[in-house]
């Protein structure tokens, strides 16, 4: 998924000049994938121009189950190594998720 926003003012962009106004293509699944760029703000979810209307929610969400996980399961903890955990990348939208996520509920 891609989104249309236009420059507010003249500038450079990976060494192309654009005017005021001028259309800009933006990847979103692309935002802050840069392995030559520092961590930034994280422009893909909700600290920048773009502001997913679900972002409230889902951090809702996650406060709701961290709450539970930490209260019912304070022992809980990853049945694997993090290093082994692995993603699906399912583009556009959906972007990438974990495949599984294992854990071990009492130590």
């Amino acid at each position: 998924m891609s989104l249309w926003r236009f420059t507010t003012t003249e500038l450079e962009l990976a060494g192309t000049r654009l005017p005021s106004r001028a259309p800009v293509l933006v990847d979103i699944q692309g935002i802050n994938t840069d392995p030559a760029r520092s961590p930034g703000p994280d422009l893909a979810f909700g600290a920048g121009p773009h502001f997913c209307v679900g972002a409230q929610l889902a951090q809702l969400e996650l406060r709701a189950v961290t709450t539970v996980l930490r209260t019912d399961f304070p022992d809980a903890c990853l049945a694997l190594p993090f290093t082994a955990l692995r993603q699906a990348t399912l583009g556009g939208l959906q972007g990438s998720r974990l495949t599984t996520l294992p854990v071990t509920l009492h130590g």
